[in-house]
């Protein structure tokens, strides 16, 4: 490995063979006592790397004042990981994040942390986390797409806040956009744009839900993405019962045969603003894998378990997961490991949030 040793305004690498349980790093003997100690600063270890408390906690509050941007890139996995731990709480992270990017000049770690950032949004904050955040957060993007230098800067930017968007101010803000009554200098929008931006306003059943959604489809003129976006509609409806049937439909082979259609549906019946009633699809979906494995595409059932499982972060839901794997004692290993994969930040999530 690469250990890198973080000081004010410097930074030393030392090259590391780790090859018993402790390894003592003796060209570190007499050196200063650094703010940081990153195990794969250089970005070549690959595993789960724990940081000290005190590496923590400086890296969360000094990220912008690490010059090299791949130490920076490599100190933001690390986070993430401590975070998928338990060792660093969400919202730190998010609070970490918001204070580091407006710093931050390497775009792909902007986009990494942006990323993170929502995924730590949805999945391990609960709700009420999630609506005392969001005026900070949105505010924070908006800035962010306003500073941003490129088109692809200002795209991250606006897919995250588009993502994680919550206050009415912020929806509302959305549709004008959607609607083309707003521009975002610098930021052009095409229909694939305009399409995504009506299911996420729908999901969040926005004032007049139904109407975006018709409005939409008369104004896509691709045929594929027209029919595509017809086919996700009844999974973005607010009334329980159309999404109930929309579900119901996949168990006929005639009607999974576009699989990225079924992957988007079955991702908004799931959406975490829908993860208290969206818990009933879970044990039908897992009964279901076996026959798609079968009738489906090789990465059909990865797509079917991520797509059903993102969205849900409850100790009830981890339970009904356990609970099938736990009946199911002959299950095939390969589809179980499906399971246990998609369902990692489930189960993560809902052990923090039983804490």
């Amino acid at each position: 490995m690469r250990i890198t040793l973080g000081y004010a305004g410097a930074q030393k690498e030392l090259s590391v063979y780790a090859n018993t349980r402790q390894t003592v790093v003796r060209e570190a003997a007499g050196l200063p006592r650094p703010l940081f100690v990153l195990p794969n600063g250089a970005g070549l270890g690959y595993g789960l790397f724990l940081l000290d408390e005190e590496s923590a906690t400086y890296l969360l509050g000094n990220m912008s004042r690490i010059g090299d941007a791949l130490t920076r890139g490599a100190a933001w996995v690390t986070l993430w990981d401590n975070v998928l731990e338990g060792r660093i709480a969400a919202g730190t992270f998010i609070d970490a994040a918001l204070r580091a990017l407006p710093e931050e000049s390497d775009e792909q770690n902007t986009q990494r942390v942006l990323a993170y950032m929502s995924r730590a949004f949805w999945r391990y904050l609960p709700q009420e986390d999630r609506v005392a955040r969001a005026p900070a957060i949105e505010a924070a993007l908006r800035a962010g797409i306003t500073r941003a230098q490129t088109t692809s800067q200002k795209s991250a930017w606006f897919s995250a806040f588009r993502d994680d968007v919550l206050t009415a101010d912020g929806v509302g803000w959305l549709e004008r956009i959607w609607r083309r009554e707003e521009k975002i200098p610098g930021l052009p929008f095409v229909e694939t744009d305009e399409i995504v931006m009506a299911m996420e306003l729908a999901v969040r059943e926005a004032p007049g839900w139904q109407q975006i959604l018709e409005t939409q489809l008369d104004r896509t003129q691709n045929p594929d993405r027209k029919a595509r976006f017809a086919f996700v509609m009844p999974a973005l409806s607010a009334d329980a019962q159309v999404r109930g049937a929309a579900f119901e439909r996949f168990r006929t082979l005639e009607n999974r045969r576009r699989e990225p259609w079924v992957s988007e549906s079955l991702a908004y019946l799931n959406h975490p603003l829908r993860e208290a009633d969206a818990e009933r699809f879970i044990r039908p979906g897992l009964e279901l894998l076996a026959e798609i494995q079968r009738t489906g595409d090789i990465f059909f059932p990865s797509n079917w378990t991520g797509s059903m499982l993102w969205g849900h972060r409850s100790p009830r839901a981890a339970a009904v997961v356990n609970d099938f794997l736990a009946k199911e004692l002959q299950y095939p290993e390969r589809l179980r490991w499906t399971v246990l994969s998609s369902a990692d930040d489930l189960f993560r999530a809902a052990a923090l949030s039983a804490r």
